[in-house]
């Protein structure tokens, strides 16, 4: 049992943030700014920024205005990479303005505008999708002494993908992404996916995330979402979660996510990147050894309401790379005994998974219809309830 396990990835909300790719994509590229921005100077850097990545594109027009060179792109194609199968973004229509930031002359500042309408090519059907954008735009800053990103935003009043042949979709409006030195913001409102013929398998009213530095210099994150629906018993319709990684300071935390960054910019697999930076971060965590702290852990369902605190420890032979505890109390013991019975008398659906109903008979009785359970994550992967063991170990 890893985190990921007790707090579940909602992956089919990712967004999809390949979509802004062919400009960030040259993160790692670009020269420096001079003291004006012309249009043979911005091409170069344009031009180099594609070359690197293998994007091909048309250019459309060139003008200069105030020291702002601005193009237009028609006929994009960004390779995606880390997926099965070739795929490419294509666009039209793409906007780049080019210019030296007013206020440090180190900074180059590069904005860009999506298109209304994109697609992504695949040899499968199935991995093809038609695009709509609605006002998508998001501006880098470059500091050009140091080769390096200070800052980006990316801004979507809407997003959204559909599968032409089965219909499935994903979709989701007011997307904000704020990634500055010190602090990252991520979020999204109306989120909603669909299997194929539009059937629909989830739904998010809105989502926020942020990771930032504690007074002492170490990492923070929040988490939280709400009216999630999801077809099934379990739905975590309000989430609120609040983590500190008590060893993981935020000057190593930083160059993590800006590779993550620069990966999905350049059109990598979100899910793969998401996996590459919490590799990375575990790593992190190992060198000191020291707890990733859950502060503040909120969860509400149907007739159900979880809060409790924990931490977990990073251990290289732990079986799934935690040894930890998670105190919980729970309302609603009720109801889901109701769903899955009890270990003398599971229901049907108790008995597809006999740990949930052994795990939810160990509460203890507290006050106000309060059940509290004290879970724990064993180096050899048990998972115990008060005690109890409820989940053997890998391999067991």
């Amino acid at each position: 049992m890893s985190l990921a396990a007790l707090f579940p990835r909602f992956g089919a909300t990712k967004t999809r943030l390949g979509l802004f790719a062919w400009l960030g994509a040259g993160l790692v590229a670009l020269p420096g700014a001079a003291s004006a921005m012309d249009v043979a100077q911005a091409r170069a850097i344009v031009q180099k920024i594609m070359a690197q990545h293998d994007i091909t594109a048309t250019e459309k027009t060139a003008t200069t205005h105030d020291g702002t060179a601005s193009f237009r792109f028609d006929d994009v194609h960004l390779p995606l990479g880390g997926y099965e199968g070739n795929r490419d973004l294509v666009m039209s229509n793409v906007q780049i303005d080019v210019k030296e930031d007013g206020k440090n002359p180190q900074l180059a500042t590069i904005g860009f505008a999506l298109p209304e309408q994109g697609r992504i090519e695949a040899d499968e059907t199935i991995n093809q999708r038609n695009l709509t954008l609605h006002d998508a735009r998001g501006t880098i800053n470059w500091n050009t002494k140091t080769s390096s990103p200070e800052g980006f935003t990316g801004l979507a009043d809407f997003l959204g993908a559909d599968e032409p042949v089965s219909r499935q979709h994903w979709l989701l409006s007011d997307l904000q992404i704020s990634w500055l030195k010190q602090k990252i913001d991520l979020a999204w409102r109306d989120a909603e996916w669909t299997g194929p013929n539009r059937e629909k398998m989830g739904a998010m009213k809105a989502a926020d995330l942020s990771l930032y530095p504690d007074s002492d210099g170490t990492t923070r994150m929040d988490y939280s979402h709400d009216g999630m629906w999801m077809p099934g018993l379990f739905q975590p319709r309000t989430v609120r979660l609040k983590g500190h990684a008590t060893g993981v300071q935020w000057s190593r935390t930083r160059p993590i996510l800006q590779r993550g960054l620069t990966d999905l910019l350049a059109g990598e697999n979100p899910a793969q990147v998401r996996n590459n930076i919490g590799n990375d971060l575990w790593h992190e965590a190992l060198k000191t050894g020291k707890p990733i702290d859950i502060e503040d852990l909120y969860v509400e369902s149907r007739n159900l309401e979880a809060a409790g605190t924990g931490e977990f420890v990073p251990q290289e032979k732990a079986a799934y790379g935690f040894q930890g505890l998670l105190d919980l109390d729970l309302v609603g013991r009720d109801q889901l005994e109701y769903l899955l019975g009890t270990p003398k008398n599971p229901t049907i659906l108790g008995a597809l998974f006999p740990p949930a109903v052994d795990g939810l008979a160990a509460g203890k009785p507290g006050k106000q219809g309060i059940n509290k359970y004290k879970v724990q994550l064993l180096a050899d992967g048990r998972i115990t309830v008060n005690g109890r063991t409820v989940m053997s170990g890998p391999g067991s």
